[in-house]
């Protein structure tokens, strides 16, 4: 189980740690909608595998280091396939046979696989179909097209359906011939779906899960911009999140971003909202020692 995890000291580190050990997002009994969700099990097991791994890496860990660099866009869901390509590319249990393929008709891109990996330990081929998706309850629902995106364009019914799409995509015309020129055995379609699940302040435990969603699931509250007064009497425990640090709990060790008090932390989103309608998202902290850790998170709507 990963919700206790070991402290790495390196933040870099500490997201590949959660991209490899956290809990998916929904349960695996999701692949009665002929999706194949990798489970908590898979998760624990790989994770305890590559526990050793993960401690020399923090060590040493400009490798991770300069291959994040390499990846210019900010967008969490490529910084989570870049820590995923790190992982198979790294790993001695993995091997990558193929990432990022596009698979094209004519001039058209008509579909795309994100991963395919052997797996040594279950000595299986894997197609990955990987994301790492922020939903928030905009009603007291478990139907998918009320768990909306950060800024309301995406909602997880329509990500499932898109998955439920490129999970097939080995099966499809296009999909079988790219798999036999390349001399590729049919791969086992699985999918990697990790984030977290917002829910209104205050009723944490107490609101509807969505369809099929893990009951250890990542978790965080959301709260309206014109309600943050409510914070503003709070002492210094507040970490506005900038997007690259949104993949695993905020630790203050070897990060530089400021500790805010709740006038601080409110005076700041206004400032940033009064120039973008997108949302954010802040980290509550509790001091342990010389270094603050994330207990809770937030995600800031616009109104």
């Amino acid at each position: 189980m990963f919700r206790k995890p070991p402290h790495f000291r390196h933040p870099a580190v500490r997201d590949l740690a959660w991209v490899i050990g956290s809990v998916p997002l929904l349960d695996n009994s999701a692949s009665k909608l002929r999706l194949n969700l990798l489970d908590e099990e898979w998760m624990s097991d790989r994770f305890t595998r590559h526990l050793e791994w993960l401690e020399r890496l923090d060590q040493d860990p400009q490798p991770l280091h300069d291959f994040l660099n390499l990846q210019v866009s900010k967008l969490i869901g490529k910084r989570f396939e870049t820590l995923l390509q790190f992982w198979f590319e790294n790993s001695e249990w993995f091997e990558l046979v193929k990432h990022n393929v596009q698979l094209r008709d004519r001039d058209q891109t008509v579909g795309e696989i994100d991963f395919i990996v052997y797996d040594k330990y279950s000595e299986e081929l894997l197609h990955i179909e990987a994301a790492c998706k922020y939903y928030w309850s905009s009603a007291q629902s478990s139907q998918w097209e009320t768990w909306l995106g950060p800024n309301r364009q995406d909602r997880l019914s329509l990500k499932m359906d898109k998955l439920k799409m490129q999970s097939r995509i080995c099966d499809s015309k296009i999909g079988k011939a790219f798999l036999q020129e390349n001399n590729i055995e049919r791969p086992i379609s699985v999918v990697y779906l990790k984030g977290y699940l917002f829910y209104p302040f205050n009723e944490l435990g107490r609101s509807v899960l969505p369809a099929l969603g893990h009951r250890h699931h990542q978790a965080g509250w959301y709260i309206h911009q014109n309600t943050l007064d409510r914070f503003i009497d709070t002492p210094r425990q507040w970490v506005i999140l900038p997007r690259t640090h949104w993949i695993s709990p905020y630790h203050s060790e070897l990060n530089d971003l400021d500790i805010l008090t709740g006038v601080e932390m409110i005076a700041r989103v206004r400032e940033h909202m009064n120039r973008t309608t997108k949302a954010m998202l802040i980290a509550q902290t509790t001091e342990e020692g010389e270094f603050h850790r994330e207990i809770s998170r937030g995600l800031i709507l616009t109104d």
